[in-house]
């Protein structure tokens, strides 16, 4: 990632991390798109540079949301070639982006408590995540060379998604988290669920 896009990615987060605080501190009513451009430092403009609404700030893309040098790789048949650690690699990605497992369940604590104190905001994150798993079943599609409509992408791409949520409560809380025992619960995640349906993984 260039320079250029690094300060846009870092502008963007800063956005959305004003947005969530603030809110949190004062709640949904009381909070400007003024406000949340003051706090990250950044004139209104730039806000509507990256959101058109301070709901999308608070929003931002939703988990697992590929990035698209990841999911060039992963559907060029890359990085390992095989379909399942490809696919462990590009949910990780997705996952956390450019942070760690820390920050990830930082922001996550913060979204929820978003969510119960504002559940307005619930129907765009559920909007969000189907958008990011439509994504996910097309890359997958794309990768294993089916049509875009073939219902087995977006079933590996469902139960992927679902294996990743319930694996990831499952790597140990700590000062810093191991992002390689994350990888080895999903391995054995995804493996399981080969496993119960009694045949291999791949599609």
């Amino acid at each position: 990632m260039g320079l250029r896009e690094r300060k846009k990615q870092a502008t963007r987060r800063a956005l959305q991390g004003a947005a969530v605080r603030l809110t949190l501190e004062r709640g949904l009513e009381n909070v400007t798109v003024e406000e949340i451009a003051a706090a990250a430092e950044v004139s209104a403009r730039t806000f509507f540079n990256y959101f058109a609404t301070k709901e999308e700030a608070l929003l931002g893309d939703g988990p697992f949301t590929p990035g698209e040098h990841e999911r060039e790789v992963f559907v060029e048949g890359g990085p390992t070639g095989d379909f399942v650690e490809d696919l462990i690699d590009l949910l990780i990605d997705s996952l956390l982006g450019s942070g760690d497992l820390a920050t990830h369940r930082a922001e996550a604590a913060r979204r929820k408590e978003l969510l119960d104190r504002e559940p307005q905001l619930l129907p765009g994150f559920l909007a969000r995540l189907h958008r990011a798993e439509q994504e996910l079943a097309a890359a997958i599609a794309e990768r294993s060379g089916t049509p875009s409509d073939d219902i087995r992408s977006s079933l590996i791409a469902a139960s992927a998604m679902s294996v990743i949520r319930h694996t990831m409560k499952r790597v140990p809380y700590g000062d810093d988290p191991d992002i390689e025992a994350a990888r080895t619960l999903l391995r054995h995640a995804f493996r399981s669920l080969g496993e119960a349906f009694g045949r291999d993984e791949r599609p």
